[in-house]
């Protein structure tokens, strides 16, 4: 079913798409959560809460106008910055993890070379400077929008970007 018939469906038979809208998205949005967090426990909590606050509060489907995979990532990824801020943990992920869900085909040596090159000299930016460059980079914030989440101003998430390419450039070498 497309997520707009899930929607008017959801006005007559809020169970019923609630339900459709959890069996669409619950690995989509698991994964994404996961990817942040790094907690199984935290990752159910968070999906758990928001399908929660999606019945409770049925009006905030009414008023989508984005799509509602874009709606609901945007929502679970909220989530799961504001548990990493309340934890004050900035350790966001492992690199690896996002090479290997951002590449979709490593058929070329010369890619994978590129992408473990990558991968180690993100490794390698203060952590800080790494969660800054990840969310401006992977998540597509902008950087008012990572000021925000992150409690920064945005000539922070500026330098701090800045700071991440210079030593990405310094360190990534392709033979």
């Amino acid at each position: 079913m497309e997520d707009n018939e899930i929607l008017i469906l959801f006005e007559k038979e809020p169970a019923k798409a609630l339900e459709l809208i959890y069996d669409k998205y619950i690995d989509f949005l698991s994964k994404e959560v996961y990817f942040i967090v790094r907690n199984e426990n935290e990752t159910e909590d968070i999906i758990q809460n928001l399908f929660l606050d999606l019945w409770s509060k049925q009006k905030l489907l009414k008023n989508i106008n984005t799509s509602l995979k874009y709606y609901l990532k945007r929502a679970v990824i909220n989530r799961a910055i504001n548990v990493i801020k309340k934890e004050k943990r900035v350790e966001i992920v492992e690199m690896e993890d996002v090479f290997d869900k951002r590449v979709e085909s490593s058929d070329n040596l010369e890619i994978e070379e590129l992408n473990l090159n990558i991968k180690n000299a993100i490794d390698l930016l203060p952590e800080k400077c790494r969660v800054v460059f990840i969310l401006s980079r992977y998540e597509e914030m902008s950087y008012k929008e990572i000021s925000k989440e992150l409690d920064i101003s945005v000539k922070t998430v500026e330098n701090q970007i800045s700071k991440a390419l210079k030593i990405l450039r310094e360190k990534i070498i392709v033979k």
